[in-house]
């Protein structure tokens, strides 16, 4: 019996350290994947708030095929230019305030609150119909070269036809004409641009929040098992304090090491399983932005999982060191 011993306890210490780790990566997981805070710092982390011009840019432009449904005024953006005239137009405040309501309505889709994530346009629009709108216009107008005699003519008869205004920088004596035409616009483009903007919609029958919910539950037991391994490797093999200290310490610090280079090399990896599963819902011109995001957000989940390691390999090395410690003294008397 007592052969057998010694293997079962290395064959149990094995299954601990491999059912340890993961239900260390995976318990963090749940505590902090479903916490406002994670998500603050992952939006902090990846700049997102100051990215969010160019997010609503390439989704602006991507709402219509066809450029003649946006008023005049925006004729002839491309996507670099829309995103430096709604950078020019946003405040960081705005900017800040409609990121924090894509983050309630992340937690609202993921509460099944709503089936949708989206980004409320609300404050673009406010924006888009006061003076600020107007401002942005201006600021754009002023990137341009100075307007030519051939542009203004041109412009001259747009007003009083079509409504188009030359993207060049017009004289100071234009701005009171222009100024009606450009609220007019701006305010045109308030109404046709929707109120929300939908990053990802639950799929009819493919929802994976029903899977989510089974999978949390499985994270938050997912410690039961390791420990019972634990318990199973200390009744077969632990007789004295030296061998508790050895059993235990080893495992321990292998498991800590473990759990500490997962943590360093974990987040690029869930991070692209997640960019795979989202790319089938997003537009193509989220995905940059997602995939930054979803790096910055696995990194925050899993920091305190590097220092739970680092912590763990301690303890397991400290106790090893002791049973070495113990085992000379005994030898010595």
């Amino acid at each position: 019996m007592d052969s057998i011993k010694k293997p079962l306890g290395i064959f149990l210490a094995v299954l601990f350290v491999l059912t340890a780790v993961p239900a260390l990566v995976f318990f963090n997981f749940d505590q902090r994947a479903f916490a406002i805070e994670t998500y603050q710092q992952a939006f902090a982390r990846s700049d997102f708030y100051n990215k969010l011009p160019a997010v609503l840019a390439d989704s602006m432009i991507g709402l219509t095929a066809d450029a003649s449904q946006f008023p005049v005024v925006m004729h002839g953006m491309d996507q670099q230019t829309l995103e430096v005239f709604l950078r020019t137009m946003l405040s960081q405040e705005t900017l800040k305030a409609m990121g924090n309501e894509t983050l309630n309505s992340i937690f609202a889709f993921l509460n099944r609150q709503t089936d949708s994530v989206q980004i409320s346009l609300v404050p673009l629009k406010a924006s888009m119909a006061s003076d600020a709108g107007v401002q942005a216009v201006y600021s754009l107008l002023n990137t341009q070269p100075d307007c030519t005699m051939e542009q203004m003519a041109q412009a001259a008869m747009n007003l009083l036809g079509s409504g188009e205004i030359q993207f060049c920088n017009p004289p100071a004596e234009l701005i009171p004409i222009l100024t009606p035409v450009i609220q007019a616009q701006m305010q045109a483009t308030a109404q046709i641009i929707p109120d929300q903007l939908i990053l990802f919609m639950a799929m009819p029958g493919n929802d994976p929040r029903a899977r989510l919910q089974i999978a949390r539950l499985g994270m938050r037991l997912s410690p039961i098992l390791p420990l019972v391994f634990l318990l199973l490797m200390t009744i077969v093999t632990v007789r004295s304090l030296k061998s508790w200290l050895n059993w235990w310490g080893i495992p321990f610090f292998i498991t800590g090491l473990l759990t500490a280079l997962v943590s360093l090399v974990g987040a690029p990896i869930f991070g692209a399983i997640l960019r795979s599963v989202l790319s089938s819902h997003l537009p193509i011109a989220m995905l940059g932005s997602a995939s930054e995001l979803t790096s910055a957000m696995f990194q925050a989940l899993l920091s305190p999982v590097l220092w739970q390691g680092l912590g763990i390999a301690f303890i397991g090395f400290g106790m090893a060191a002791s049973s070495y410690f113990i085992k000379g003294k005994a030898t010595k008397a």
